[in-house]
């Protein structure tokens, strides 16, 4: 079992087109939860979020009993806004610590690093059950792209890249022709 972890981690991968997709939505997706999460720990700090809150609540005149897209504004603002000051930092500390995971999945990437196609493909694979529960609860176009997405990235690195099916001296064709030229495998 060792020997095949340092055998695959070892293996430099090629940057294929949906490799680079996955990098540019791993680093965009990072930039917005550290500026999210940022916003979030210095505003609930100073109780901007609470007071924000009930200020748009009024002046946009989200009244729970108005139309549906009002009724889920009004849900969405005055929910988060009611939580302490220390669950927002919490929240806005998650968001920072998911955005840094995701980061790093899209660095590891961009140095060519097998172990980061692993740690997409489980950083993936972990959050489509909360995916699936989102999309049964309510479905949106925004909740069946996402979790097409990682549907299709997870099986992408299954599938494509052979994540978890290969040994050392058993590699396939595919895996040789993702090799880098002039590179080990």
């Amino acid at each position: 079992m060792i020997a095949w972890l340092k055998w695959e981690f070892g293996r430099r991968i090629e940057v294929t087109p949906v490799i680079r997709f996955i990098i540019i939505e791993r680093f965009v997706k990072s930039t917005i939860l550290i500026i999210v999460g940022l916003s979030l720990i210095v505003l609930s700090a100073k109780g901007v979020i609470t007071d924000w809150a009930n200020t748009l609540s009024q002046e946009l005149n989200l009244d729970a009993g108005q139309g549906l897209i009002r009724r889920t504004w009004h849900n969405l603002v005055i929910s988060f806004g009611s939580k302490s000051e220390h669950t927002q930092e919490l929240i806005g500390g998650g968001a920072i610590i998911y955005a840094l995971l995701e980061g790093g999945e899209g660095v590891g990437l961009l140095m060519r690093r097998r172990w980061a196609e692993y740690l997409v493909l489980i950083a993936t694979l972990a959050f489509l059950p909360l995916e699936i529960e989102e999309v049964t609860s309510k479905v949106t176009v925004i909740r069946v792209g996402a979790l097409l997405v990682n549907i299709a990235i997870a099986g992408y690195l299954i599938w494509k890249k052979r994540l978890f099916l290969e040994r050392p001296g058993h590699e396939a064709v595919a895996d040789k022709a993702d090799a880098e030229p002039g590179m080990d495998t």
